[in-house]
């Protein structure tokens, strides 16, 4: 959901922009594969921290009093998480609305529509197809993600690979590790399943 918000108007964004901006930004989308998933991850550490930059400018202009506990918890792991999933939403997305004809939407202003009925009506149903596949890319990786809820996650709210993991290789608790696990690949299966005969609908 939060890579869905923040991937939509930044691939119309990367839409809209001239060739020379739309090189900047894709480097700027792109920048965060070149450095590892662990060493983002700490760097988020470090801002959320209590003695971060975040709680560091929320006291200095006044929001809070004190210092907010902003990782070690759900809130910590969505944010470290939407920033690295991100990409990942933005170029399905990028790459259907690059596909939708101008024409359309013209036509749509030509015939009396507002910019933003011309959005609802024409643009985002057109735009769907690259929202499921976003979406469904988003949430597999997500599903078996380790590190970022692993480091920036708490004990009371863990992620499914944390828990295969810490039942597994901590408690040795095999059986529900496994059982676990095949949970999670039923459950990613059936999804994609799920997905694919819907766009055949859609198509």
């Amino acid at each position: 959901l939060f890579t869905l918000l923040l991937g939509y108007p930044m691939a119309g964004l990367l839409l809209k922009a001239n060739e020379r901006w739309q090189k900047i930004l894709t480097v700027c989308i792109l920048l965060p594969f070149w450095t590892s998933v662990l060493v983002r991850t700490y760097a988020w550490m470090v801002l959320l921290g209590r003695n971060g930059m975040i709680n560091a400018i929320l006291i200095k202009i006044g929001i809070v009093s004190s210092p907010l506990q902003l990782i070690f918890n759900t809130p910590g792991t969505l944010i470290g998480m939407t920033h690295i999933m991100l990409p990942y939403m933005i170029f399905p997305l990028y790459s259907v609305m690059r596909n939708i004809d101008p024409r359309v939407m013209a036509a749509a202003y030509n015939l009396g529509a507002k910019p933003w009925q011309a959005f609802l009506k024409v643009f985002f149903p057109l735009s769907l197809p690259g929202v499921f596949g976003g979406s469904i890319l988003v949430f597999i990786i997500s599903l078996g993600f380790f590190i970022t809820p692993a480091l920036m996650g708490g004990q009371q709210d863990l992620m499914v690979a944390v828990l295969i993991e810490r039942r597994g290789m901590q408690l040795l608790q095999w059986g529900l590790s496994a059982a676990l696990s095949l949970v999670l690949l039923t459950a990613t299966l059936l999804l994609v399943l799920i997905v694919r005969r819907f766009m055949k609908i859609q198509a």
